[in-house]
């Protein structure tokens, strides 16, 4: 499949160029005052061509071998963007010109308010959310932690740095919200490179389908998707930061881009480092000692055995915006990380020695062409190769208690150990060689200004090997390769009527799944036989999102879906370094979406500007793929199929600006998920019938705050203040009809964040302070897993070029 991707991008490339009359372009920069612009970013472009550069210490530029014609200059200076129209010719090559604040101020506003990408998106009838990142690159914040801001969007962490992270939107959860970085799946880069491996100054912005997701995406998102698109005009750049904080944290990133504006030659690379000992104090329930009077004391504990590194890099070359091609870059990932397990799935089990490693190397080929072969037909085409290693060390059995030390109840100068010679479930030293594979192709066809069709396809192989020498030899020779093959293909019509103001599109989703494997099983007289399983999945799914313009700046959104959601590989086939166990039988589950919405566009007074989005949902959902815990003391999980679970709730947004200076931002969300099936497969009532589902927040709020400072200090410098306050209301951890009045509860939370970010003149340097839980209050997620408390965080950034 791969190779038929290749073959069309080699097929559709041509090789020839039309020759034009070229010239040098040169000239200056200056402001108002006459003050010559330094340092600033410059990009000359058009339809055909792109060129870039920068202004010297005197504020004069040049671009080489430019065709005559007419361009765009584009000015970056001082984190606004400047644009000036260009005409050259043999007469016209030098040029002056002069930055006026005021007047790009009124562009900023006009790009605010035109129906610019992120403006089109919103208004396309799907219930999406773009987040804007611009301001957010010099503050020691996480792409997570942005999106845990978010209206309807709750980011769950098992704990500190590194820990395994899963995504809510709207009540949907877990792998049901897919993650793509520019279209492209994140989970084929491998677990050590995650949204958090990206500097947020390299993201565009970053776009949240909440329920129906449009097919150009090309993959079985269920509930949502999140997709991080990354910036794309390409400048000569290098640039780095470091940041250091609590808990012994530290960590560090730097990107550099290069650009021929003559033939396109572009090479990007960038890397990053992150570690820390995830010491963070946790008290509660869970957390105590057998004193030496053998009684109970509970504790405030460090966590000891919790350390987390991380490392990897990124290289890419190719040519963009070159007659033949937007991009065509081939591009080289390698990662690797180090986890120690403090705990298993909850925390009534601490751990000493356990833990685990993995590396990843990926290799990927990227091409994008628009108007291909004739004007409105575009292709992107991906194709990518992974392979995953990763080890789970558990040897060493004894029993540690919430102090570090190891444990010797009865006095007897030995160390406690656990029976079955590990500290987790069983003895163990498991690798797993996972190979991934990957082909996406995109072909979107432009008939005309009001109607597009586009065409997609996903196929995504894993094939997984397993070896365990701690494992009798009898069960390591039924050990066998796990196979898991996925095609998704996609069609979708957009239209535009009434002079735009009615946006509609309608899809279809074809959905394959088969996965294959043998394993060893034991059945309930404890004989060892081998479990064969040959899978097929084959379904349909479709769906329609609409869009009116009811006034200029007040939009009705609808969607609809009938969305599928394939099981992937550590849902089917486990993770014993995230105590995940196999559940091969899972069924692919099956969701009812609806979205209804108002978008008010950006509304203006004077200085004041507003910007409202509100929203309802329903969703009816089968087969839902929850993570489950059947006890307290299990120190592992599996996932399991809730028959059927129905959801429905609204999310608001409100955002307010004062002179583009003071920024206020407030959104909360409700929803209320149920398992609403009666009875069991033999008649018998479910005793959970129309519980909320278990151990899932479903009510939260954020209200975030932003100042911005200019001049002081000197002039051209910047200092922004930020505050952020988040809100979880209490869940059951279970399920509300189990047990009696001390029913296990996650409490509410309340978290408060404050940091201030000071640019220094030609933004060249920046350097940035955070509180982060500032009142040390507790902080839970899955299974009452604490979070960090209070910590504080310092970052520099750096930009040489």
């Amino acid at each position: 499949m791969s190779y038929t991707h290749l073959l069309l991008l080699l097929f559709f490339a041509p090789f020839n160029y039309a020759n034009q009359p070229i010239t040098a372009v040169s000239g200056s920069l200056t402001t108002q005052e006459q003050t010559a612009v330094t340092h600033a970013a410059l990009i000359l472009y058009n339809q055909e061509h792109t060129f870039s550069t920068n202004t010297d210490s005197k504020g004069n530029f040049s671009f080489s071998n430019i065709p005559y014609g007419v361009y765009v200059l584009d000015v970056q200076y001082n984190n606004h963007d400047y644009n000036f129209t260009v005409e050259v010719s043999k007469t016209k090559k030098n040029f002056e010109f002069v930055l006026n604040i005021k007047k790009e101020v009124e562009l900023e506003h006009l790009l605010l308010h035109a129906n610019w990408k992120k403006k089109a998106l919103e208004n396309s009838g799907f219930a999406v959310q773009v987040l804007d990142t611009k301001g957010i690159a010099n503050q020691s914040i996480q792409t997570n932690e942005l999106l845990d801001r978010s209206a309807a969007v709750r980011i769950r962490q098992n704990g500190g740095l590194g820990s395994a992270i899963s995504y809510n939107i709207n009540g949907m959860s877990g792998n049901a919200i897919r993650v793509f970085i520019d279209g492209v799946p994140i989970r084929n880069f491998g677990e050590s490179y995650s949204l958090n491996s990206i500097p947020p100054g390299l993201i565009d912005r970053i776009e949240i389908f909440k329920g129906v997701v449009p097919t150009y995406l090309s993959d079985d998102a269920l509930g949502g998707a999140i997709n991080v698109i990354l910036k794309k005009k390409m400048v000569n750049s290098l640039s780095a930061s470091y940041s250091f904080g609590s808990f012994n944290t530290h960590q560090s990133n730097f990107n550099a881009s290069f650009r021929n504006p003559v033939n396109g030659f572009t090479i990007r690379a960038n890397g990053f480092q992150n570690y820390s000992d995830n010491n963070y104090k946790v008290w509660g329930d869970k957390v105590y000692i057998i004193n030496e009077d053998y009684e109970l004391e509970r504790i405030k504990a460090k966590r000891f055995h919790d350390k987390y590194a991380a490392s990897g890099g990124q290289f890419a070359f190719g040519v963009t915006d070159v007659s033949w091609a937007d991009q065509l870059m081939l591009e080289g990932i390698v990662s690797a990380v180090r986890r120690d397990n403090q705990t298993g799935a909850t925390m009534e089990i601490v751990y000493g020695n356990r833990h685990s490693k993995q590396n990843t190397a990926n290799f990927n080929l990227h091409y994008k062409k628009s108007n291909l072969i004739f004007e409105g037909l575009d292709l992107s085409v991906h194709l990518s190769q992974s392979k995953l290693n990763r080890q789970t060390i558990d040897t060493i059995p004894y029993i540690y208690n919430w102090l570090g030390n190891r444990s010797d109840l009865n006095k007897d100068g030995a160390w406690d150990s656990w029976g079955n010679g590990a500290e987790g479930s069983r003895r163990t030293t498991e690798k797993t060689f996972d190979n991934i594979r990957l082909a996406k192709s995109v072909l979107s066809y432009s008939i005309d200004d009001n109607n597009q069709l586009v065409f997609s396809h996903l196929y995504n192989t894993l094939r997984r090997d397993l070896e365990d020498q701690q494992l009798p030899l009898n069960e390591q020779l039924l050990l066998d390769t796990r196979h898991s093959d996925k095609n998704i293909l996609g069609l979708s019509y957009q239209n535009f009527a009434f002079q735009s103001k009615w946006t509609t599109t309608l899809f279809v989703k074809k959905y394959f799944q088969n996965v294959r494997l043998k394993d060893r099983y034991r059945d309930r007289g404890g004989a060892l036989t081998v479990l064969d399983i040959d899978k097929t999945t084959d379904k349909y799914g479709y769906g329609l999102a609409t869009a009116y313009k009811i006034l200029p700046k007040f939009n009705i959104l609808f969607s609809v879906e009938n969305a599928v959601r394939l099981p992937d590989g550590n849902e089917l086939f486990g993770n014993i370094s995230e105590n995940i166990d196999t559940s091969f039988q899972l069924n692919p589950e099956q969701s009812l979406n609806f979205n209804l919405g108002l978008n008010a566009g950006t509304l203006s007074w004077k200085n004041h500007e507003f910007d409202v989005v509100f929203s309802i949902f329903k969703r009816n959902t089968k087969d839902m793929i929850r993570q489950a815990v059947s006890s307290m003391q299990q120190e592992t999980f599996k996932f399991e199929n809730l028959d059927r679970v129905t959801s429905q709730g609204a999310d608001f947004e409100f955002k307010y600006n004062y002179n583009r200076r003071l920024f206020i931002a407030a959104n909360a969300s409700k929803f209320d998920a149920r398992f609403d099936t009666e009875f069991d497969a033999n008649g018998a009532r479910y005793i959970y019938y129309r519980n909320r589902i278990r151990n899932a927040p479903y009510l939260t709020s954020n209200v975030n705050a932003k100042y911005i400072f200019k001049d002081l200090i000197q002039k051209n410098t910047q200092l922004i203040a930020y505050y952020n306050y988040n809100y979880v209301h209490e869940f059951y951890r279970d399920w509300e009809s189990l047990g009696g009045v001390n029913k296990a509860v996650v409490p509410a939370q309340n978290i408060h964040d404050f940091g201030c970010a000071y640019t220094f003149p030609n933004s060249k340097f920046t350097i940035s302070v955070d509180a982060k839980n500032i009142l040390d209050a507790q902080s839970f997620d899955h299974w009452a897993l604490q979070k960090p408390g209070r910590s504080f965080f310092v970052k520099f950034n750096v930009n040489f070029i």
